[in-house]
């Protein structure tokens, strides 16, 4: 089973110039909590997630309208191919523990979908897709806590 198989290709990006006003809207009216920001030639240069707007925003003394993509966005960004396996993923997302990542078209870079967590839980069983145990044990990956004084 392919990232392409069970991908978001309806997503919303920003550009490291965009306000957190402005993602947290999109954010809002997409139902979503991850936007990949992308430069002028269209290539990933770091994702915004929920969390990072909220701490950003929660933690500043600026408003919303006057905080840049560029200055809580998350990079470097771990992405993913449309073809590669999902099992393949899962394990790249425990590595890193990221719940989401950006999915890039193999030609240019360019941002072509989003692929999630949820989006892999969601997918029907196929064979050679991930079990549910895989999920189970990349989710705790995921969410575990770093160990002190050893690269996550």
């Amino acid at each position: 089973m392919t990232v392409k198989q069970v991908m978001t290709t309806e997503f919303v990006a920003c550009a490291p110039g965009d306000t957190l006003a402005g993602i947290s809207k999109s954010m809002r009216e997409r139902d979503c909590g991850f936007i990949p920001v992308v430069n002028a030639a269209g290539t990933a240069v770091g994702v915004i997630t929920d969390r990072d707007l909220a701490l950003a925003v929660g933690g500043s003394t600026r408003a919303a309208e006057r905080i840049s993509a560029a200055e809580v966005m998350s990079a470097p960004v771990f992405a993913c191919f449309a073809d590669e396996n999902l099992k393949v993923v899962l394990a790249t997302m425990g590595a890193h523990r990221v719940r989401r990542l950006p999915v890039l078209d193999k030609q240019h870079g360019h941002v072509v979908g989003v692929l999630s967590l949820d989006d892999i839980a969601r997918a029907p069983h196929h064979r050679g897709g991930p079990t549910a145990e895989e999920i189970v044990d990349a989710f705790r990956r995921i969410t575990s806590a770093p160990k002190v004084g050893v690269p996550a």
